[in-house]
């Protein structure tokens, strides 16, 4: 065989391989993102700033995604999940139709003044040897040194409580500024025109272009029944943002009625052999009254009891939803069912169960001899043996 025809032979097999990975992978690999672009105006050094980007999945199949920064201002930038904005991540597995994640962008003390650019790429897997794709977001930071603390009270409110149970005041605050704000929130409790007590609170940092609810308790343990009023004033560096009167009755032990939804059991991340694996159970609290709640349930493996779960007791407020966590030891192989329900206030929730396998071997990357990466570079090490062979013969056949 001539070396015209060795030539023509590996070109082909190279060309007819990459056209096979490209038809199998680019066709369904389409992602977008939204905002396309992230502007941060006034920025002020040692501050931290977030935003929502949404990932959007067209393929009709989930895809795991990886989150990369890139950029002079690459090292400011991490990434969040919306419900855990404490931990940072760096994929997100099985996006459906729409996934979003949270960005933190955290200006350094010593950041120079002027612009500064990033970019976030999200990236699909190139499972079966395909072609990495992705997107980028491109990020624009102006650091100054002008700082700005100004806020906004958008309202304050509190409902009527029993006795024993806190009497939430509650305070939306949305901070305007470029600095971290910590609003100061006085509450005087006054009955039939007499101070009966008083609370402050300034503990709650409302971060940059954030809004958050603070919420004052008082205690009323032990307290008389009957009308009161909550004297609100609301500050921000000295300066008095708001003031509001609220009346409130404290009533019987047993007035309001308690009702919950147990909404969702999930297992938090990969379950692993010999790890510790974290159960959450949401809560939604749809009664009229701040409501009590723990998760209690039970973990099977191969249909036997090996273990019992109990979350901490929360008090979850009217409207709102919590999720309770437990936790269970996955000691050994099988296939494990975690059943249980909500306690609130005496009263069960129904019944809810998830199920997941565990192997035996801690799992890891099994390489198909059949996979399309496979044959791959098996075709591309043969053309290129028989190539060298061939030049190393030195003469034309």
């Amino acid at each position: 065989m001539s070396k015209k025809a060795i030539y023509f032979i590996v070109v082909s097999l190279v060309l007819s391989l990459f056209s096979f990975l490209l038809a199998s992978d680019v066709s369904a690999s389409g992602l977008g993102v939204a905002p396309p672009r992230i502007v941060i105006e006034d920025a002020l050094r040692d501050s931290a700033y977030q935003r929502m980007i949404t990932i959007f999945n067209p393929t009709g199949q989930p895809l795991t995604v990886s989150l990369n920064a890139s950029g002079d201002a690459a090292s400011w930038l991490s990434f969040h999940e919306i419900g855990d904005p404490s931990t940072a991540i760096e994929t997100i597995a099985s996006v459906p139709d729409e996934a979003s994640f949270l960005l933190k962008i955290g200006i350094p003390e010593d950041a120079s003044n002027g612009e500064h650019k990033a970019s976030v790429l999200v990236q699909r897997g190139a499972d079966g040897g395909g072609v990495v794709l992705g997107v980028e977001v491109a990020v624009t930071i102006t650091v100054t040194g002008t700082q700005i603390l100004r806020g906004e009270v958008l309202g304050i409110s509190t409902r009527d409580t029993e006795a024993g149970y806190p009497q939430r005041m509650e305070v939306q605050f949305r901070n305007m500024g470029n600095v971290v704000a910590t609003p100061q929130v006085n509450v005087e409790i006054t009955k039939d025109g007499a101070a009966i007590d008083s609370i402050t609170s300034a503990e709650v940092q409302v971060g940059v272009e954030s809004q958050e609810m603070i919420a004052v308790e008082w205690d009323t343990a032990g307290r008389e029944l009957g009308d009161y009023v909550a004297q609100v004033s609301v500050s921000l560096a000295g300066t008095v943002l708001a003031t509001e009167d609220l009346p409130f009755t404290l009533m019987p032990v047993g007035t309001f009625s308690r009702a919950g939804v147990f909404t969702e059991l999930a297992l938090q991340g990969d379950p692993k052999l010999g790890a510790t694996a974290k159960i959450q159970a949401t809560f939604s609290n749809t009664g009229e009254i701040d409501t009590r709640a723990k998760f209690i349930g039970e973990a099977y493996c191969d249909n036997e009891l090996v273990d019992t779960l109990e979350s901490e007791e929360s008090l979850i407020p009217v409207g709102q939803e919590e999720t309770l966590t437990s936790y269970v030891k996955l000691e050994r192989p099988g296939n494990y069912d975690i059943k249980g329900y909500v306690n609130y206030e005496g009263k069960k929730t129904e019944v809810k169960e998830i199920s997941f396998s565990l192997a035996g071997t801690s799992p890891g990357r099994s390489f198909n001899l059949f996979s399309p990466i496979a044959i791959a570079v098996i075709v591309v090490l043969v053309a290129v043996i028989a190539f060298l062979a061939l030049k190393r013969r030195g003469k034309p056949a």
